[in-house]
């Protein structure tokens, strides 16, 4: 119980050294705080039943001292239960495993080695080592207390007969209840490393797919897109269509009134486009205060009525900073993709159409039709 319980705090402390410093760290560290200490409450409900179960047995067994420290691991757990519930995780979490490192010892003690408890001292061991405890000579006192303990407890007690001797049938089931106990651990330590390797490589993958400061794609993912809209398109004969956004004098914006009020002027004008197109279309930030957007199934006519309706969203944008409020318009290039044409050139004349829009005034939409067919 108290790996498992290890292995959750790891998970509080082990992302933060994995993943790369970025505005999202905190907000990402904070929901794994808030997880953890979930499922230490969970956890602590399932350690006090346990040690409630472990009581009728003791008393049962006429071994009324195990009996009683079990009373008191119930009303430990309750604590735990409440101190993870308020927030107060290294506390419960440092609870815990002194309870079930002492609980070990003692039952290893008064009813002898056979009955298996000392099996939990091992599992703190790579638990410890894999942690993000810190300073690091913490965590290395941790594992080596636990295998000094064990050690000890081995040489010690082993061969040394117990003062409560239970029955066989009981001490065969604790024994055997307690090696299942541990295999049950090792095997949720395995699938829970697992399963946070897979969320942290994730994050990862998303942080480096998308732009920090629009939260839309970046240039690399939206190109990994396009070639994947691309293929679905030329396969089953789907239109293709791309819009290529540029926001018009915004270098206006960063001369006269600084680059943070630029980057709320991008920032608000994502949330336009990124709200402004279908679940199944993509939006990224192409670079500087370019924007291109990807829209599966889209002809040319379907492609320009969204670029209007984003145009006149952008245009109608009111942005507040520092007691000024701020405007901006967008010039939008449209085309779609023609048979046998890349996704470069598909690009290349939205481009074309986009300076064609700037040369034309500005603040409008310019579409560039596919050729005729030969």
């Amino acid at each position: 119980m108290a790996t498992t319980l290890a292995t959750l705090f790891d998970k509080l402390t082990r992302p933060e050294a994995m993943v790369p410093s970025s505005p999202l760290v905190g907000t990402l560290q904070d929901s794994r705080q808030a997880e953890f200490g979930a499922l230490l409450q969970g956890i602590a409900v399932i350690a006090g039943i346990t040690h409630l179960a472990f009581c009728g047995l003791f008393f049962w067994a006429e071994v009324e001292p195990l009996a009683y420290v079990n009373v008191g691991s119930v009303l430990l757990y309750v604590c735990v239960f409440f101190w993870a519930r308020r927030g107060h995780i290294l506390r419960a979490w440092f609870s815990t495993v002194s309870e079930v490192m002492g609980h070990a010892l003692l039952a290893v003690v008064v009813i002898g080695w056979e009955s298996g408890f000392h099996y939990y001292i091992l599992l703190v061991i790579p638990v410890a080592t894999v942690s993000a405890i810190r300073p690091v000579w913490l965590r290395a006192g941790v594992v080596l207390l636990a295998m000094l303990s064990y050690l000890a407890m081995d040489i010690q007690l082993r061969h040394r007969v117990p003062p409560h001797a239970l029955p066989g049938v009981v001490l065969d089931g604790l024994h055997y209840f307690n090696v299942l106990g541990v295999m049950v651990i090792l095997l949720f330590l395995a699938a829970y490393y697992f399963q946070l390797i897979n969320e942290v490589e994730a994050q990862l993958r998303a942080m480096a797919a998308t732009d920090p400061l629009t939260q839309l794609h970046n240039r690399r993912a939206i190109d990994d897109v396009t070639l994947r809209e691309h293929s679905r398109a030329v396969r089953g004969g789907h239109p293709l269509s791309f819009l290529l956004c540029d926001l018009d004098h915004f270098k206006r914006v960063n001369d006269e009134h600084g680059h943070e009020a630029g980057d709320a002027v991008l920032q608000a004008v994502s949330a336009v486009l990124a709200q402004g197109v279908r679940s199944n279309d993509h939006v990224a930030r192409w670079g500087g205060e370019e924007f291109l957007a990807v829209l599966p199934d889209a002809d040319l006519a379907h492609a320009q009525m969204v670029a209007e309706r984003l145009r006149a969203a952008v245009e109608q944008l009111r942005i507040e900073h520092n007691g000024v409020v701020l405007t901006i318009q967008v010039t939008i290039g449209v085309a779609m993709m023609q048979a046998g044409e890349s996704v470069d050139e598909a690009i290349a004349r939205a481009d074309s159409a986009l300076y064609e829009g700037k040369r034309a005034g500005r603040n409008r939409v310019e579409a560039k039709a596919p050729s005729a067919a030969p």
